[in-house]
């Protein structure tokens, strides 16, 4: 599927499209942040919501299984902060295993800001907190994402994720991993995208 051709064909022949989206921009001052730090989410952001949460529950739980609920196997990619996993068997086995094996104690939280369905497609803007332990230390990031979801029989998931941390957080957050699995991960994270440039280059992959 190619859900980019999708959308802007969309965006063409139903033009609502993005006007729908850029009304809630003007009725509700986005810097708020998460929607349910100020007011009840609607029925919708509650289903976006949902999905959110229950991506967190895999990655506390490192369940394979729940992350096949938020997710669209086979038909799901991500990038975060610059790192990218084309499919979900790269992200479950070259980003997802690995985290299970070096976090401990993980708490992954994903708040939404903004989202809405139109059709079989739909959007959410979120923040997130990670936190968890490498050994005994203390390892917490957060950021910004974008999720594109799609209805898959019947159930709203995830089709593609970008996340996005500041940099002094993602320097603080390899320096806590050193000594404790980082050269592991660094070697499974070595230029899957096929552009000759490890994670270093892209910056650090951590949650």
């Amino acid at each position: 599927k190619t859900i980019a051709l999708c959308l802007s064909l969309g965006a063409l022949t139903h033009p609502g499209l993005i006007l729908a989206a850029g009304d809630h921009a003007h009725d509700e001052d986005l810097s708020k942040g998460e929607i349910s730090s100020y007011r009840e989410l609607t029925p919708t952001e509650a289903t976006i919501q949902a999905v959110l949460d229950t991506y967190g529950q895999a990655m506390e739980q490192g369940s394979v299984e729940i992350m096949e609920q938020a997710v669209i196997p086979g038909d799901f990619s991500t990038i975060e902060s610059g790192y990218p996993n084309w499919s979900w068997e790269d992200f479950r086995d070259n980003h997802f295993a690995v985290e299970v094996q070096q976090f401990s104690d993980v708490d992954y939280d994903m708040g939404l800001i903004l989202g809405e369905f139109q059709g079989d497609l739909g959007f959410a803007i979120f923040r997130y907190t990670a936190s968890g332990k490498v050994g005994n230390n203390p390892v917490s990031i957060s950021g910004l994402g974008t999720a594109i979801l799609e209805l898959d029989d019947g159930q709203w998931k995830m089709h593609h994720l970008h996340t996005s941390a500041p940099r002094n957080q993602l320097q603080q957050a390899e320096e806590k991993l050193g000594g404790h699995g980082g050269d592991s991960e660094g070697a499974a994270h070595s230029d899957h995208d096929g552009d000759g440039h490890s994670e270093d280059d892209h910056g650090t992959h951590a949650h």
